[in-house]
């Protein structure tokens, strides 16, 4: 799941959502329920069909959208068999197969490209971490928020090594590790 929060946007968050509604629809999502309260626009769209479900295949798109001019917080959700598709692939890989951890993957890209769109409606000056999808002002400030990635990347695959020295190499736990770092998410953040 992605969450932030936009201040300050010269775009009212009702004009986001039918953005949102239209990108879905192009690309061959039927929208399945729609809830619209005051300051809050609900959506969930599906792209169903046999060989979606048996292969695992992005299937579910949540987008809930709340505020009002000048001060929302937008949240996408796209999923797979009703699970986030941000799960690690080396768990598609154990469960599903081999085929299934590379449709999660595609899913989670669908999710980042959708973000991508939502985002450069809004503001397309803004930055986007394509690990976690949060956004910055500055590419300076995306530029420090990488480096942390990569310093917990390295961390995590040093505390690996042990382990993996253990076993012989690669065993179950050396795979475990090779999961996707981070994930969309997270409390949102306000720009």
């Amino acid at each position: 799941m992605i969450r932030h929060g936009f201040v300050e946007k010269d775009i009212s968050p009702e004009d986001v959502y039918s953005k949102v509604k239209e990108l879905l629809i192009g690309e061959g999502f039927k929208i399945t329920s729609e809830d619209v309260k005051e300051g809050i626009w609900d959506l969930h769209a599906r792209k169903s069909s046999a060989e979606r479900i048996v292969l695992g295949r992005i299937r579910d798109v949540d987008v809930v959208i709340a505020g009002s001019r000048g001060k929302f917080e937008v949240q996408l959700h796209a999923g797979i068999w009703g699970r986030d598709v941000a799960i690690p692939a080396i768990e598609g890989i154990a469960t599903l197969g081999v085929a299934t951890a590379a449709e999660l993957h595609s899913g989670h890209d669908f999710e980042k490209r959708l973000w991508r769109e939502i985002v450069a409606d809004i503001d397309p000056t803004l930055k986007i971490c394509d690990i976690d999808g949060l956004l910055f002002k500055t590419q300076a400030e995306l530029d420090q928020h990488m480096k942390t990635h990569q310093q917990q990347q390295m961390m995590a695959q040093s505390s690996m090594l042990g382990p993996m020295a253990m076993m012989g190499g690669f065993g179950m736990m050396g795979m475990m590790g090779m999961g996707m770092m981070g994930g969309f998410g997270g409390p949102g953040l306000w720009i």
